[in-house]
């Protein structure tokens, strides 16, 4: 089984879980979407990309109430969700897609936004070549991601065998902005530490967001009674002097503009007005 497909059964069976364990995605989504307060676009097409089931995607259609608003997610069940929830004075598109080859036409988006989902992706860069190629110049990229120190007390409980996954870091993520002509990219990081009662709440609560390890080093065999004894011992020791269980996020908080190519004699380049430029800065 391919790992994009492996993750899309994950979220899929989880659907009906998602909304009341996603505690860090709807507090990470929140903060994203209040930075759109700071963006003087009014956007005619909208993307939420990865929209899960479709919490932001309804207040995308609140605060842009002309525009099409589009909520794209792989996972099928979680369009569902989306859908069942919808209200009557909110109708967003929801359609089922894979990120890394969207079906739009070229230039369609004045605003693709994406909460918690970039890191899924087995191909980063093109997974930013195909979001380039569905906006419109001039649009804007607003995202949220995780980077390398996420899940750090798990990746600490094991030493043979990884218990998470690996997370490019912020200037990794703005130089893929750079390489694929998006203009002035401001990528940033805070980080969020979750406590539980127990390491199998703490699992239980990664299981029932559809999260999954699809790290090559991960444990490919079962795992008896004696391997979890040892990594609960060792996972012990990162516990908080409260006695919690603690889980950090490492979360990068981003934005790009999409500015308009041109062929010169020295290849192509990308141009953007500067009053767009001074309209990106989040602060």
């Amino acid at each position: 089984m391919s790992i994009s497909k492996e993750i899309c059964n994950a979220f899929h069976q989880r659907a009906s879980d998602y909304e009341a364990a996603a505690v860090a995605q709807r507090a990470i989504g929140t903060q994203l979407f209040e930075r759109l307060s700071y963006l003087k676009i009014e956007p005619r097409y909208v993307l939420d990309l990865g929209c899960g089931t479709g919490l932001l995607t309804k207040q995308l259609k609140k605060k842009y109430p002309k525009a099409v608003v589009v909520g794209v997610d792989f996972a099928h069940a979680m369009l569902c969700e989306a859908q069942s929830h919808q209200g009557w004075r909110t109708h967003p598109e929801w359609l089922r897609a894979d990120m890394h080859a969207l079906p739009f036409a070229n230039g369609l988006f004045d605003l693709v936004f994406s909460n918690q989902v970039f890191h899924w992706s087995s191909d980063y860069p093109a997974l930013i070549r195909e979001v380039n190629r569905v906006m419109n110049p001039g649009g804007c990229l607003m995202f949220s991601t995780v980077g390398p120190d996420t899940f750090k007390e798990l990746r600490s409980a094991d030493e043979q065998h990884a218990h998470a996954n690996n997370f490019l870091d912020m200037h990794d993520v703005g130089d893929i902005l750079l390489a694929e002509q998006f203009l002035d990219p401001v990528v940033d990081m805070e980080q969020l530490v979750l406590r539980y009662k127990t390491w199998p709440d703490l699992l239980r609560s990664l299981k029932k967001q559809g999260i999954r390890n699809i790290n090559a080093k991960r444990n490919q065999g079962l795992t008896g009674r004696n391997y979890w004894a040892k990594f609960e011992a060792m996972a012990e020791t990162t516990r908080t002097p409260e006695g919690k269980c603690p889980l950090t996020y490492e979360v990068l908080y981003g934005h790009a503009w999409k500015g308009e190519p041109r062929q010169t004699t020295q290849g192509i380049e990308t141009s953007i007005p500067v009053s767009m430029l001074q309209k990106s800065r989040v602060p």
